[in-house]
């Protein structure tokens, strides 16, 4: 079984989707009888394979002017399945990847779709390009088809969705108490604890929040994320209430970090503050990643309300400041206990309900 995976960012790129596809595509190439292909952006990189992955970084863009590329591809390297992610930060405006999968389709391959966010109605005309393909469409969102406006539920009436859940993109790591004293001291400073935002920094995504859910009298607050309008109004804002008398000198914002360097901060510190605008759930690899560290994580809902504890979570009510500095209170610093279906591989079961469905497509 040959399957090429199509995806705008892939490591080295910055781009949550590309960490997923990187992370999918190497638990898919343990498998013996599945040969993994990806396509994707230039990259600075002469490595053309890694970890069993035959790798094109060829995309220049994801203009329509590229789409020859594509098609040579896809001859050359004969995939039986093409899996096309969405979206990431590398397709940016391109028109290219809404006619993938109906180019692929009208080259005799399979397909497969990942749906990792919604779409506006704006994107209605687009999406039928994507829609109307037969195929399998993988969404990491319980409930996907249902939180869809109207009027792109009747565009995507006869789609069938294949719910398969998200993952931490993050290994796990012990620290021992010297080594975890070591890092929390690069951090602290002379504060007591240590209060991380792991993520693209956007407004949805609700940082500025931090600054009255924590206590800057106790905490040292560390951004470890890429602002992403750097210089413009949220940039702004974040800046601002960092250099604010309170927390000046509190505030750590470290831009985008490698992937050796975020495990050990998850495992270091005292807890994750996700106050997301539109609410946290499953699909979010921020949760999960720091769900892997056992460290405490405060998020936000509109399903769900107050503390799991078997993965260490609170969820509080969209922009409730108050229930989220409560929360931090009572439970900053825990860590959560072993547990046999929290802890499992992850990659493993993922990978292995993709095979699942490419051999029920290729069974057709």
């Amino acid at each position: 079984m040959r399957v090429l995976l199509v995806t705008g960012s892939f490591p080295p790129m910055k781009c949550g989707v590309g960490d997923y596809s990187f992370n999918l595509a190497k638990s898919l190439a343990a498998y013996a009888e599945i040969q993994i292909g990806v396509l994707t952006s230039v990259f600075d990189s002469n490595e053309s394979e890694r970890e069993g992955l035959e790798v094109f970084p060829i995309m220049k863009n994801w203009g329509l002017a590229e789409t020859l590329k594509v098609i040579k591809i896809i001859h050359y390297w004969s995939p039986d399945i093409v899996h096309i992610q969405y979206p990431t930060e590398e397709y940016r405006d391109g028109l290219l990847e809404w006619f993938l999968p109906m180019i692929s389709f009208l080259m005799r391959r399979k397909v497969v779709q990942t749906w990792h966010e919604g779409y506006s109605r704006r994107n209605v005309p687009k999406l039928l390009l994507k829609a109307i393909v037969p195929g399998r469409l993988v969404v990491v969102r319980p409930q996907y088809k249902e939180k869809l406006l109207p009027v792109l539920r009747w565009a995507l009436r006869n789609k069938r969705f294949v719910f398969i859940r998200n993952a931490s993109v993050f290994p796990k790591i012990t620290l021992g108490k010297q080594e975890k004293d070591i890092f929390r001291r690069q951090y602290l400073r002379t504060q007591k604890r240590l209060i991380l935002f792991l993520g693209f920094v956007y407004p949805h995504k609700g940082v500025e929040l931090l600054f009255e859910i924590a206590d800057p009298a106790l905490d040292q607050i560390v951004i470890a994320g890429k602002i992403m309008d750097e210089g413009g109004d949220y940039h702004k804002e974040i800046m601002r209430r960092a250099l604010a008398g309170p927390w000046l000198g509190k505030v750590t914002i470290t831009g985008f970090l490698p992937t050796a360097d975020v495990a050990p901060l998850l495992a270091a510190t005292d807890a994750v503050v996700l106050p997301f605008r539109d609410g946290g759930g499953e699909w979010n690899t921020s949760i999960h990643a720091a769900v892997l560290q056992g460290t405490f994580v405060i998020t936000t809902s509109v399903m769900r309300n107050g503390y799991d504890a078997k993965t260490n979570v609170y969820y509080a009510e969209v922009d409730n400041v108050q229930e989220m500095k409560s929360a931090l209170g009572d439970y900053v610093g825990r860590r959560r206990a072993y547990d046999h279906d929290v802890d499992r591989d992850e990659w493993g079961q993922i990978a292995a309900e993709h095979h699942s469905l490419y051999e029920s497509l290729l069974s057709q």
